[in-house]
This record gives structure tokens, sequence and C-alpha cells, in this order.
């Protein structure tokens, strides 16, 4: 899945869309989300979600030597296997997913770690204020404040309606928040920083509300 032509349907009918969607005030016309999505078709398979990847990739990985880290203002900076996390008790969370650009999967179900726990077992230190999640992609980043990376259902998913990750939906890892649009949801994390305060996330930079929240 790489290749100029491929990363220019990718990145335009993400960005395109999700860009349209608030010039609009929050709906896409179904026309216009035709056109957007019509090179995507392909890269939509029977489980309801699209496929967007800013890099016009999926990141490959290894289990043997795959890590995720957690590090910055922490006490305890950790490296944890995919097998560590998978041999926890895992945490399961059902949400409706919606995206920016109009469309939504309902009653999607997720399993995997709390963020909470991976920031206690770190011990996180004095001065910080927010988790920098960080894609294996090289280009995506987002942020959560303290307080919302600690709420109840914000996970590193490992698991998506009972089987592992496919690598079109973040394997080996992504981040879930479920009362938040997808863009929060960062695919393929391999890192949390903690850190004084938010910065600005990848599509954050690019118009983004920083604020995601779902509203009803």
């Amino acid at each position: 899945m790489t290749g100029p032509a491929l990363g220019r349907r990718l990145f335009l009918a993400g960005t395109a869309g999700c860009l349209a969607l608030m010039a609009a005030g929050g709906g896409v016309p179904a026309a216009l989300r035709s056109w957007l999505e019509g090179p995507l078709g392909e890269l939509t398979p029977s489980d309801g979600f699209h496929f967007y990847s800013v890099t016009a990739s999926i990141p490959r990985w290894d289990r043997s030597t795959w890590r995720l880290v957690v590090d910055g203002l922490v006490a305890r900076p950790q490296s944890l296997g995919l097998d560590e996390l998978a041999g926890r008790a895992l945490t399961s969370v059902t949400a409706d997913f919606h995206c920016v650009s109009g469309w939504s999967v309902p009653s999607v179900r997720w399993e995997g770690v709390p963020v909470a726990d991976l920031l206690d077992a770190s011990g996180v230190a004095d001065g910080a204020g927010a988790v920098r999640f960080e894609s294996a992609d090289g280009a995506y980043v987002d942020y959560l404040d303290l307080a919302t990376a600690r709420r109840e259902g914000v996970i590193i998913a490992l698991r998506l309606r009972g089987a592992e990750l496919g690598g079109e939906r973040g394997a080996p890892a992504r981040l879930v928040v479920p009362f938040d649009y997808g863009y929060k949801g960062v695919k393929w994390v391999r890192r949390l920083t903690l850190v004084p305060r938010s910065g600005t996330g990848y599509w954050e930079a690019r118009g983004y509300d920083e604020d995601a929240r779902i509203r009803d």
C-alpha cells in the first residue's frame, strides 16, 4: 500500500473530507462524501471502518522486537513487549466510533490496557500535565491532558471484536479514546511520553479542533 498515487488519494480523502465537514458546520454533503471516498473503495473493508494513513503506508513490525515505551516525566521509564501487554488482564470498551468526515461504526468492542495503569506503573513525576502519543509511522502524534488520559475507557487497544488488531486498524497497538472523534486514536502507537503540557497534534496543526469531544 505504497506509492505516490495511493499516497495522494489517502491524504486528500482524509484531509479534504474532514476540512469539508468543518467548513460545513458538521455535515458532509452526500455527493461530496461519495466523491471523496470513491478512491478508497478497495481499502474500505466490510467491518465498516475506512482506512486513512497520512504516510500512505502501514508500519511494519516484528512481534519479537516490538516495544511500547513509556518515558518522559516518569520515575520508572518502561519498555514493554507485546506479550507483556497481552498477558495482562485486558479491559473491554464498547463504544460507537465516529470520524469527523461523517462516517461511524456502531458498538465497536476494543480490548486493551488502560492508559491509567501504564501511567501508574511508570510513576508520573511532578510537573507532568499531558501525555504525548507517538505513532510508528513517524509522522502522527497527538496529546491528551493527564486527566483525560486517566479517564475510564481510555486504553491502548490490542484487540478488536475479539481478535488481534489488523494492520489497517493500528496493529499491534493503538490508542482508543471512546468519547473523542477518531483522529485522537493514534494508530500504530509506539511511545507514550509524559510532558509538561499538551502540544499540537498532527491534525490540530492542520486546522482540527483540539477539543475532539463527541457532542450529542
